[in-house]
């Protein structure tokens, strides 16, 4: 995926866009809010990360270590509306960007999945995080569900758009 994409310039725009939305827009506030002052610290260590996670150089564990991210997340309060404003700003920064579908899609799938396992608040009216293993298309509709509520449009427009296995 990290080739496909375009390696560590299009990583590096994805993670820069990312945080310049979360900056930008009223509907991730509550997500930019958790937060520091500046998205630096935040914004290189996606960068590294998404770098290893995506097949590239593993950046992330280069400098820190094994990621370990729901360990990494527990200090944080990782709510169901966390989840979505991260996934709806990942989805956003990737249509702005003009990724392919054929790379958005499975990619803004896992990180459903990946931001899904983050979750860390009881919230009892959600059913509980899954792990990463669970990745099963049939969660597919929660996700375009979660895109169509912050209006964006174009991805899993089709059936058969998704090879999850």
């Amino acid at each position: 995926m990290y080739a496909s994409l375009g390696g560590e310039t299009a990583v590096a725009a994805l993670t820069d866009r990312f945080y310049d939305l979360m900056d930008l827009e009223p509907c991730y506030a509550a997500l930019r809010a958790t937060h520091g002052e500046t998205l630096d610290y935040a914004r290189e260590r996606l960068f590294q990360f998404l770098s290893g996670w995506l097949g590239g150089p593993d950046l992330y564990q280069q400098a820190h270590g094994h990621p370990r991210l729901r360990q990494r997340h527990m200090p944080f309060a990782v709510t169901m509306q966390l989840r979505n404003e991260w996934l709806a700003c990942f989805a956003q920064a990737l249509q702005e960007l003009a990724v392919a579908k054929e790379l958005a899609e499975p990619l803004l799938f896992n990180l459903f999945v990946l931001g899904d396992w983050m979750r860390n608040q009881p919230e009892p009216q959600y059913a509980p995080p899954q792990p990463p293993m669970a990745a099963d298309v049939q969660r597919l509709p929660q996700l375009q569900a979660l895109l169509q509520q912050y209006g964006i449009e174009g991805f899993f427009q089709t059936a058969s758009v998704m090879d999850v296995e």
